[in-house]
Formats: C-alpha cells, structure tokens, sequence
C-alpha cells in the first residue's frame, strides 16, 4: 500500500499490501456451490411451456426437443452454453422479453438452510 487510506470494507484484510487471508495453506476450501437449472420457472414466468419451446426449437432445426425437456427437469451433468443460448433465444422470440443467463440458472450454496 503506497501510504493511501485502505476503503473500510478493506480494512483489516491486508497487510502490507499483501491478503491477510486467503485459501491455502490450512484454510478451508471454497463455499460448495451447486448450479441449478430454472429453464421451466423461465418458461412458466413468461408465459409459455416447455413444450412450446422444445417444438419450436425442433422446428427452426435449432435444438433437439429432447435437449429442451432435459435442461427443463434439470437433467444434466453439463451445460453447453451455445445451447442455453439457442434456448434463451428462443423464449426471447416467443414471449418478446430479454432473457439472461440468471433467468436460466441459479447457484446455490450447499447445506445452508434458509
């Protein structure tokens, strides 16, 4: 630190320019994370079905129906964000409103209760 005052928010977390604390040595990992899929919460929120969607994916030729009814129920392991793309651009074109990634996925901390 060159001799400004540290933001309050900061204060306490570094020392000489350097983090206080960090994740290595013997600290704990990183908060578990789990991603969760809201493609039918994006769906029913404008309006539409996932049917809906999944046909007329399949019919522009611009993503399997099945694909849809998978990301729907949360049935992956991955995501291929090409893919998430061709859906968000699909409820965009069916219901009119901007879709973004939020709207389409959640991170959650694990073993937090509410």
């Amino acid at each position: 630190m060159t001799g400004r005052a540290q933001p309050e928010a900061l204060r306490g977390h570094y020392s000489n320019g350097r983090p206080m604390i960090h994740l290595g040595f013997r600290t704990p990992g990183p908060t578990p994370y789990a991603a969760r899929l809201t493609v039918r919460e994006a769906c029913e929120a404008r309006g539409l079905t996932v049917y809906q969607v999944a046909m007329s994916g399949q019919a522009q030729g611009t993503v399997d129906s099945g694909t849809v009814y998978r990301l729907a129920r949360g049935d992956t392991s991955r995501i291929d964000l090409h893919t998430l793309a061709t859906v968000a651009g699909i409820l965009h074109t069916l219901s009119g409103e901007v879709v973004t990634v939020a709207d389409l996925l959640t991170l959650e901390v694990i073993g937090e209760e509410e």
